[in-house]
């Protein structure tokens, strides 16, 4: 079981040298806010968000070494988002086949494996948020999520992952028929503790615990 080391760090640590690096940061943005298209995938954020999208970029270019087109696309709602388009590569083909066999995504421990610390915080920055618990109008707990909308059959696979390779103990709450991970104030400052080296600037507010920061921000 590999468990939580936190090292002070003034940047991000994202290193794409290794194939196992490559294929955690693939196989988070895949779990993440990718979305399928053949044998490979495209990333899309809102406008708002377009400094994430370039730090995808910046990281989809390393792992390809080829440049990522960016195009806008509308949603069937109206709204108007920037897609990054990466070349297909065999590795990004391997995983998509890997996480949609038969064309229908599939949660496999196997698949999870793959996950290094920033895949993970990919996944968490896409997937993930918290909220603060109030009593009586006053803060007495942090609620951290990871919103994987899945089965509850494909969300244990996930919870036992997390729990066998990090020591990372999520429960389980249902959604609408579908299920998300959630962990409590002290189990979730640690899971914050433990992404921070790796959460792009534009997204520092998800790992912030004091609520007055983030009211303000």
């Amino acid at each position: 079981m590999q468990r939580l080391v936190v090292e002070s760090q003034n940047k991000m640590d994202y290193n794409v040298s290794s194939k196992k690096e490559q294929r955690g940061i693939l196989a988070g943005m895949l779990l993440g806010a990718a979305k399928r298209k053949g044998n490979n995938f495209s990333v899309a954020h809102r406008n708002s968000q377009i400094d994430y999208l370039l730090f995808k970029k910046a990281l989809l270019e390393e792992i390809t070494r080829k440049p990522v087109c960016l195009r806008e696309q509308k949603t069937l709602n109206g709204d108007r988002l920037l897609c990054a388009n990466p070349k297909l590569i065999p590795l990004s083909r391997i995983l998509v086949k890997k996480l949609y066999p038969g064309g229908v995504k599939t949660i496999t421990r196997k698949f999870l494996n793959n996950l290094t610390p920033q895949g993970i915080a990919i996944w968490f920055m896409d997937k993930g948020g918290k909220s603060f618990k109030k009593k009586d109008g006053r803060i007495h707990g942090l609620e951290i999520t990871l919103n994987t909308h899945f089965s509850k059959e494909a969300s244990e696979i996930i919870v036992a992952y997390f729990a066998e390779v990090w020591d990372i103990h999520w429960g389980l709450s249902r959604n609408q028929g579908k299920y998300r991970l959630r962990l409590g104030t002290r189990a979730g400052k640690n899971l914050l503790l433990f992404l921070k080296p790796y959460i792009h600037s534009s997204m520092l507010a998800k790992i912030e615990t004091s609520y007055n920061k983030t009211a303000a921000t």
